[in-house]
């Protein structure tokens, strides 16, 4: 009656331990739909620190080609902002596949129609991708840490001549079998054996625990992976077929890296009431220990496959990141095919309440004049984006936009590169040397580049004269040009190439307005003076750098007046 009633209480605590982590398993479940249906649609708030960033940029690093957009590029338009804007990503793979995404244009039309299929889905419909969600949402992240370097890191492990694991194993069960021909002697030798493997146990875990934790990883998200294929045919995502085929060769790492990890519990959040147990056991006889050592090996082998499924989880991922960021989004069009660039209505995906602007050329640059703070910088930048944007995500915040199959480039916010003791003049000229070079490389796909202030770190005549130079140039070589000026000289001196647009504003005598909005024709105001009033300097300043421009408007001869 007394082992009946105990082995009734082990069942009760059982089944007790058991309900409590199915009721948390689906409490977790629901607070994840939560989550999802509440950040589909708008942008992030979350906030990333610039080692997070820096992580995240690790695969973009890593896959980049000489299409993607590179740093300077991504600079002008402040990538880092638009990406912590955009990414809804739910998973770690999915953060650093959309980074990857947003600054790789693509140029094959097999490739983009496949995205706007994949994306276009997800769009209509809601139960498969908030089902798809939940299961990303499960794959993850590791703090303070990189999957990639991770990688990197099992690479330097070196592999453990496992007898020395097996010998105390050995000795325990040696030691259990003298008890029965001697127990005194048999339980101090399996005592002694107990207390030499939990020692050991710890000197050996200690060596291994920062590998533990990145292998636990792994097996957590090449779980999630199976989980999320083993209802789905892949149809329409041809990576949950990829995965499939990819996980049956990864079997006996998945095996191994299991025991290694106590199962990936720690990642999923499921606990296990025998979980006390398994402890004692690992801790005795080296189970976890000895399957880390044979998973190494595995992993080591299947290394490719191993970033070849967390890859095909970030683009799953990427594909909602996109589809979220289209309802986001004020307005957004799918880019079409063309020749030039036409814009209709384009903003400033960043700017709350923006000034939207159209523009269309083909055959010729784009030069725009305009005052300070007028809305040149901006409407080169919301240019640029959506250039990038259609090419990289097929999305454009725009009514209409279409774009030939250009490669692209900026020279727009630059600074002093102390590090390579370079001026800013230095940093400039070499910027937009790249861009002549590209157009002078051979490839056979045009060149779109947007320059704003031209070569500014340099003197008055010499800069209006390079500047008449470069821009012609990159005219004759088929450059598609948008440059932003205070040069109103160059609108006369380069017109036979560029089309002139500029922005103006309303001067009253307490304060200045403007529209942003561009207009043909060239800029016929400055507001340099003005802006000086109105912060608050001197009549003295302010009268006196008024008369000397009159004075040289006139005399074309700079004078103190």
């Amino acid at each position: 009656m007394q082992y009946l009633i105990m082995a009734i209480v082990a069942v009760g605590l059982f089944l007790v331990f058991f309900f409590k982590e199915y009721y948390d398993a689906s409490k977790k479940d629901k607070q994840r739909l939560q989550k999802i249906t509440a950040g589909y649609g708008k942008f992030s708030d979350r906030e990333y620190s610039g080692d997070e960033l820096a992580r995240i940029a690790l695969y973009n690093a890593r896959k980049k080609n000489p299409d993607s957009i590179d740093d300077i590029t991504a600079s002008d338009i402040e990538f880092d902002r638009l990406f912590v804007a955009f990414n809804t990503a739910v998973s770690a793979p999915g953060s650093e596949y959309f980074y990857h995404r947003l600054r790789t244009p693509i140029y094959n039309k097999d490739k983009i129609s496949d995205l706007e299929k994949k994306v276009s889905y997800l769009s209509g419909n809601r139960e498969e991708r908030e089902k798809l969600q939940a299961d990303l949402m499960s794959v993850g992240s590791m703090r303070g840490v990189s999957f990639w370097d991770c990688l990197d890191l099992f690479l330097d492990v070196k592999g453990k001549n496992l007898i020395t694991e097996f010998i105390p194993i050995i000795f325990l069960i040696a030691a259990v079998g003298i008890i029965f021909i001697d127990g005194s002697i048999g339980v101090m030798a399996l005592v002694a054996g107990l207390i030499y493997n939990i020692i050991t146990y710890y000197k050996a875990r200690g060596d291994i625990e920062i590998y533990v934790v990145c292998l636990g990883f792994i097996i957590n998200f090449l779980k999630v992976s199976e989980r999320m294929t083993r209802h789905r045919d892949g149809s329409v995502f041809d990576e949950i077929s990829d995965i499939k085929d990819t996980l049956k060769k990864l079997e006996t790492f998945r095996r191994n890296g299991r025991h290694a990890v106590n199962s990936g519990n720690k990642f999923t959040g499921v606990g296990n009431p025998l979980e006390l147990l398994g402890d004692y056991l690992r801790m005795f006889f080296h189970v976890d220990i000895i399957s880390f050592y044979r998973s190494l090996d595995e992993l080591k082998k299947n290394r490719e496959n191993i970033e070849r499924v967390y890859e095909n989880l970030g683009k799953l991922d990427t594909y909602i990141v996109i589809a979220s960021l289209r309802e986001a989004l004020t307005d957004h069009c799918i880019p079409e095919e063309g020749h030039g660039i036409r814009g209709l209505n384009m903003y400033h995906p960043l700017i709350s309440d923006p000034v939207k602007n159209s523009i269309e050329t083909s055959d010729r640059g784009v030069l725009i004049t305009g005052s300070n703070a007028s809305g040149k910088s901006t409407f080169l930048k919301t240019v640029l984006i959506n250039a990038i944007m259609a090419k990289s995500v097929h999305t454009c915040t725009a009514d209409a936009f279409s774009m030939d199959d250009y490669r692209i480039f900026s020279s727009m916010s630059l600074r002093d590169d102390l590090q390579n003791d370079d001026s800013y003049f230095m940093v400039e000229i070499k910027a937009i040397k790249r861009i002549i070079d590209k157009a002078e490389d051979g490839d056979p796909r045009p060149v779109l580049c947007f320059l704003d202030e031209v070569l500014r770190g340099t003197n008055t005549i010499e800069r209006i004269a390079a500047c008449t130079s470069i821009l012609e140039s990159l005219r004759e070589k088929k450059v598609l040009c948008f440059v932003a000026t205070h040069d109103i000289e160059l609108t006369g001196l380069v017109a036979d190439k560029y089309d002139n647009y500029y922005f103006d504003e309303t001067v009253t005598d307490n304060d200045i307005s403007f529209s942003y909005k561009l207009k043909q024709g060239s800029a016929a105001t400055r507001n340099a003076i003005k802006l000086l009033t109105l912060m608050g300097f001197s009549e003295e300043i302010t009268d006196k750098a008024g008369n000397m421009a009159a004075d040289f408007e006139k005399t074309g001869k700079w004078r103190t007046v």
